[in-house]
């Protein structure tokens, strides 16, 4: 976790120059209507990084609380001028009460998460029942893990296949709703319907 925090401190200050130029804008742009973002809502932007979507979000009328695990990217989201909660902290024990989002929103994020089955209940316990986890790339799930592989210390994130994505979403609580894996987009749309359980 460490060498990953490091590896997204040390290229925050350009990460979204590089990585979001206009063509790329312009396709996140097109993607946004999939995910069923709904005015008036509170919305957890999970792995924010320098807040790429803040401004597309503020757009929809909602209430965004940004998360992501390195400092050096939430002080590049600061500078938005959207009025957005930041909070660093880790996807695995998120600082917020149960049943606290309508929406969790994981744009280019959940393969960075060690553990993935853990980061799923924690969106499950802080989603309201009836909400929805949206977790979504501009890449497949190949392309993402062959971009991922040239790069050391996030060579081995990756998406989990179809199969594993709908059991670690089901095993926290959610209800696989929609799975689109594509050239140029990824997208799995899930629903908290029940309070999910946990061990103890």
């Amino acid at each position: 976790m460490d060498a990953q925090r490091q590896f997204f401190d040390a290229r925050a200050h350009d990460w979204e120059a590089r990585c979001y130029p206009p063509e790329t804008r312009a396709r996140l742009q097109a993607f946004l209507p999939s995910w069923q973002v709904e005015a008036g809502t509170h919305v957890l932007d999970l792995g924010t990084g320098p807040g790429v979507l803040l401004p597309y979000l503020a757009a929809y009328g909602v209430r965004v609380v940004a998360v992501d695990i390195s400092m050096a990217m939430l002080q590049q989201a600061a500078r938005k001028p959207m009025a957005s909660e930041l909070v660093q902290a880790d996807a695995q024990r998120l600082p917020f009460v149960d049943a606290t989002f309508h929406q969790v929103i994981c744009f280019a994020a959940f393969p960075h998460f060690p553990d993935k089955a853990q980061a799923a209940r924690e969106c499950a316990r802080v989603l309201r029942p009836g909400g929805s986890l949206v977790i979504a790339h501009l890449l497949s799930r190949e392309e993402l893990a062959r971009h991922h592989g040239h790069h050391g210390a996030v060579a081995a994130d990756v998406l989990p296949d179809a199969a594993a994505m709908e059991a670690v979403l089901a095993a926290a609580g959610l209800r696989l709703i929609e799975l689109v894996d594509q050239p140029g987009r990824y997208l799995a749309r899930a629903r908290r319907e029940s309070e999910p359980s946990y061990p103890s």
